[in-house]
């Protein structure tokens, strides 16, 4: 009995064996089909993809190095650009994955555990070598949440893979769409132009290394801040659409709100983008491009940021003159007078031995004062005088002369200035406070 006993002990021991060796093996087949694809997806001509949110095409041009995305919308069939440069790392990750285990036991109708009969994501794959046959890939979440993928190449096997791959492969078509607004070089742009129903309008052309208005009359032919403008290319050449519209949308006017045309060396014809407000939502903006052929939508806040006046762009520099020509910085400051020389030790009031420090700072931030409001001819009456600076070259003459005064109905911490064409400016009165304190009423040549 005893022995008996043993003996049956003996077998379930090694059945046991048996079915562990068994299962092992085939939940390691990974070491026998260690390849996901054995075939280079450099030569793909068109995938097309079907999910959860649709279908779509990617589809190679012909004799260009160019995609362009084809997808079905609420109400129409959309053709838009696709970015190159994604859809070619798309193939490359594809081509690399690699699985966790893979399956040697896969027949299709027979597979509900794997959920691949009824995929949520499928591709087919369409060479430019026709003598390759078609690719067909398919991806699924099967029992317990796993994530199953199938191939073609090897329709026996099923290869499991990392939960986060379906969501690292199924994407909807808008993942491929060329979202950017413009299409252009920055250092090839030789004319920006905005333009407002309500509001503001100006051009500028790029004239050596400088930008000179057209537009509006008042300005053309002055310059244009130029560290504003290439800002503002820089800008438009980072924008892009948050969404793209794949059904019709209801615009309030047929005018555009804004917009803008910038125009490259070598063009004819500007790319152009216009900014509709929207019924019913006045959080967005639906846009219209010449370089994307459906229309998009971008929020307030980013079109506002887009919008430029005029005077934003000009160049606001009050006055121009080269430091280094400056020899004699003359203050009057009340009822006195400093009259300051530059020396080899530095800069002195006449007749002294001590050096004065900051004059040359001083002559750099009369070069960067810009005005905050457009200039005047006249001043009201509330206006006061305070200082009268001079700068002199080394023969004594003029180089500029500039008045300061002081109006309780400016803004706070602003001051006048005029200058040399006669105009009185409204800039920032930091400066004239720092020289007041350089220079007070109480001490002077005088």
């Amino acid at each position: 009995m005893k022995r008996t006993l043993y003996i049956i002990l003996l077998l379930l021991v090694v059945a046991s064996a048996v079915g562990v060796y068994w299962y092992v093996s085939r939940e390691a087949r990974n070491s026998d089909v260690s390849e996901w694809l054995s075939r280079s997806l450099d030569g793909v001509a068109s995938m097309h993809a079907q999910g959860v949110d649709g279908s779509y095409t990617l589809q190679r041009v012909k004799g260009e190095r160019r995609w362009e995305v084809l997808a079905s919308g609420l109400s129409w069939n959309v053709k838009t650009r696709g970015m190159r440069g994604k859809i070619d790392n798309y193939f490359s990750r594809l081509s690399v994955l690699t699985p966790l285990r893979v399956f040697g036991d896969y027949v299709s109708g027979k597979g509900a555990k794997y959920g691949l009969d009824e995929a949520e994501f499928k591709i087919i794959l369409q060479f430019v070598d026709e003598t390759k046959l078609p690719l067909t890939i398919r991806f699924a979440r099967g029992v317990g949440g796993r994530v199953f993928g199938w191939n073609s190449e090897n329709p026996t096997f099923v290869y499991e893979f990392d939960p986060a791959v379906l969501g690292q492969f199924a994407f909807s078509a808008p993942y491929f769409f060329d979202a950017r607004v413009f299409n252009f070089v920055e250092k090839d742009v030789s004319q920006v132009q905005l333009v407002q129903s309500f509001g503001s309008s100006w051009l500028v052309r790029k004239q050596g290394e400088k930008y000179i208005f057209s537009l509006p009359g008042y300005l053309k032919g002055k310059d244009a801040a130029g560290s504003e403008i290439e800002l503002y290319i820089h800008t438009l050449a980072l924008l892009r659409a948050s969404k793209m519209i794949l059904a019709p949308v209801a615009v309030e006017k047929s005018i555009s709100a804004l917009t803008i045309k910038v125009l490259s060396r070598g063009r004819k014809e500007p790319d152009v983008v216009e900014f509709f407000t929207i019924e019913d939502d006045p959080s967005m903006y639906m846009g219209k491009s010449s370089w994307l052929p459906i229309p998009f939508l971008l929020d307030v806040e980013s079109v506002s940021q887009l919008v430029r006046s005029a005077f934003d762009v000009q160049n606001r520099t009050v006055v121009d003159f080269d430091i280094g020509s400056v020899a004699s910085f003359v203050v009057d400051h009340g009822e006195h007078r400093y009259i300051i020389v530059r020396k080899d030790e530095g800069w002195r009031v006449r007749g002294g031995e001590k050096n004065i420090p900051g004059i040359d700072m001083s002559l750099w931030r009369f070069t960067n004062l810009t005005f905050e409001a457009l200039p005047l001819n006249n001043l009201s009456d509330t206006a006061v005088k305070v200082m009268r600076c001079q700068l002199l070259d080394s023969d004594g003459k003029l180089i500029q002369a500039m008045n300061f005064y002081v109006d309780p109905n400016l803004p706070t911490g602003q001051c006048w200035m005029k200058s040399g064409d006669g105009m009185y400016y409204p800039v920032s009165s930091r400066l004239l406070r720092d020289l007041q304190g350089m220079f007070p009423t109480g001490n002077g040549n005088k």
